[in-house]
């Protein structure tokens, strides 16, 4: 609603306009399951980055990372706030790559990964346990990418003093 009133807009005119697009195919919904239900977000698709070009409106850069990756990592972020930690976002670890959240309290480095079932999980557990962080958080935001953690970890072995540990969607919504 507050995003209506920026916008100038009804409640009515603003849903018609969201619709219009989406139907027009210039965004997609995409729906992400939460604890209380769901959230529907739009983004632009192909279609609607090039109609913003050529109409002079400047798209952005297309996202690196899915909308729903952006969304749990912005869930996990707060969850991680409010149980007291400094919290960053993509942190760079040695060798390649950065892990999605990186949660420190003294003494202690936690290391996020937001899993969505479409990565290769194992390769990101691989690079986050020789990172050497004290905790390891795999977060699974669907019940097949919890199978792809449990899968990862169990094919991983040990090894690593990090602890390991999955925590779902339900968790930290």
């Amino acid at each position: 609603m507050s995003r209506y009133q920026r916008l100038n807009l009804s409640r009515r005119r603003g849903n018609a306009v969201r619709e219009s697009l989406a139907s027009g195919g210039i965004t997609e919904r995409v729906v992400i399951a939460t604890r209380s239900g769901q959230v529907v977000l739009y983004q632009l698709t192909d279609l609607g980055r090039t109609f913003c070009s050529s109409v002079g409106i400047e798209p952005g850069p297309k996202p690196r990372e899915s909308l729903e990756h952006m969304f749990w990592i912005s869930s996990v972020k707060k969850h991680f706030e409010r149980e007291g930690y400094d919290v960053l976002c993509e942190h760079p670890v040695k060798g390649n790559g950065a892990v999605d959240i990186l949660a420190t309290k003294p003494g202690q480095k936690v290391a996020v990964e937001v899993e969505t079932g479409k990565s290769d999980v194992k390769s990101n557990l691989k690079k986050v346990r020789k990172a050497g962080f004290d905790r390891i958080v795999l977060l699974a935001t669907s019940p097949s990418a919890v199978t792809a953690c449990q899968t990862a970890i169990d094919s991983a072995g040990k090894g690593a003093s990090a602890e390991i540990e999955v925590l779902n969607w339900l968790d930290v919504s």
